[in-house]
């Protein structure tokens, strides 16, 4: 397909569904089902055209690329320090697997745990989880814990190691290791308490080649009109003002998607209040909602994320539902077949991606937001993300308002600890 179809699709895209927007804004007794009805088929079809498009050109590009040789255990264990563990986890039908990587030494073991248990598992302590003033989830999460850490703990692979790379697998990703409660000592604790955390998509992603950042941009906030967030603009004027003079904040109208595409590359550190979609039809029509314009639709799309060049430390997606809520195992494809926004942001060139499990309360997540980017200030070129985002989480554990896992639980920091990880070899 040239250049002019893809433009025509794209355009069709953006007119059906503002038709029906127009018409589902309508009262009930003015709304036109037929014409909803016929909007949505229409948008359906030419969305799942422009996939087509998507996946065969992601197909043409996956090629070009074979013939790279595949990371061994050895190269990987290169980049771990002393003090840093990697778990990676494959979930079977009838066991999960778990592999324990250090800079010494590898251990490799099984839980038989079934998947259709995991699963059950995982959802019932995320829909616990949404009772702030219930203590239910910690039973579940008690034998969450026992399956997949309770028996690395038992085999002294993680004596004197204080962070970890976590590697999920399947249903997995929806899980937050911070709220299980493990036992290095004879007082049960909560892994945040225990171990700085960091997600990794694979294990190789450690083996990623450092960026040089040039330039003096700092920060780069976001926070859209359109996303109806009533603590969004306080945020990211509160986390931009922290790395003054360079930092540049967005708010309201003029937080397009435009500005955004057109600036992102040149700042360190992205940090967008704003919601996010899931297209479970079509994946990468996922995105990030921004305002529109005269050159773009404001919805910036999972795609369109790909294509983007960052040269980005961090990117924080405040406020995004990135895991959806009760069910969602049931709507969309897991593991490695859910093609999702922290990925995106991390092929696009961004070391790590600060994203969150479920919708978050945006109140509470402006104080989480302001102390984990007044310690990344403080901490300067060596800043150790993981770490600053565990002392915010701790510190929302033992307040009075926010200690509940609901407030603090659903943030996870996929990519490296720090730029340390990419000097070394």
């Amino acid at each position: 397909m040239d250049q002019r179809a893809e433009f025509a699709l794209k355009e069709r895209i953006r007119q059906l569904r503002k038709a029906l927007s127009e018409e589902t804004k309508l009262a009930p007794p003015e709304q036109r089902q037929i014409a909803i009805s016929v909007y949505s088929k229409e948008l359906l079809a030419a969305e799942q055209d422009y996939q087509s498009l998507l996946d065969d050109r992601r197909q043409k590009s996956t090629a070009k690329q074979t013939g790279h040789a595949i990371p061994t255990y050895a190269d990987v264990r290169k980049k771990l320090l002393a003090g840093e563990a990697l778990i990676e986890y494959v979930v079977d039908t009838d066991e999960i697997m778990f592999f324990v990587l250090t800079r010494d030494s590898l251990f490799a073991e099984t839980s038989p745990l079934r998947r259709v248990d995991l699963q059950n598992k995982i959802e019932l302590v995320r829909n616990l989880i949404r009772r702030q003033d219930s203590d239910r989830w910690k039973k579940p999460a008690l034998s969450l814990a026992r399956s997949l850490v309770d028996p690395i703990l038992a085999s002294g692979q993680l004596k004197g190691v204080r962070h970890l790379y976590l590697v999920p697998h399947g249903n997995l990703n929806y899980l937050p290791f911070a709220l299980l409660p493990v036992s290095r000592t004879n007082k049960s604790r909560l892994m945040i308490e225990e171990f700085t955390l960091a997600y990794l998509p694979t294990a190789a992603a450690l083996l990623r080649d450092r960026k040089v950042f040039k330039g003096n941009a700092s920060m780069l906030a976001v926070a859209p009109q359109t996303s109806q967030l009533q603590h969004a603009a306080a945020e990211a004027s509160a986390v931009s003002a922290l790395f003054l003079p360079d930092s540049r904040v967005l708010l309201g109208k003029t937080a397009t998607e435009s500005t955004f595409k057109s600036i992102a590359g040149n700042y360190r550190l992205l940090h967008l209040a704003t919601h996010g979609y899931f297209n479970k039809l079509n994946p990468l029509l996922s995105g990030l909602e921004l305002e529109s314009d005269a050159a773009n639709d404001g919805r910036l799309e999972l795609h369109e994320i790909l294509g983007m060049q960052l040269n980005a430390d961090l990117v924080t997606l405040s406020a995004c539902q990135t895991g959806l809520g009760s069910g969602h195992f049931a709507e969309v494809p897991a593991g490695d077949d859910f093609v999702g926004l922290t990925r995106a942001f991390l092929y696009a060139g961004s070391i790590s991606v600060l994203a969150t499990l479920w919708e978050v309360d945006d109140a509470s997540t402006l104080g989480l937001m302001e102390n984990f980017y007044s310690d990344l200030q403080r901490a300067g070129a060596n800043r150790d993300k993981a770490s600053a985002l565990a002392r915010a989480q701790r510190k929302m554990l033992s307040s009075n308002d926010y200690q509940h896992p609901y407030f603090w639980a659903p943030f996870v920091l996929v990519g490296a600890l720090s730029w340390e990880n990419y000097t070394r070899s």
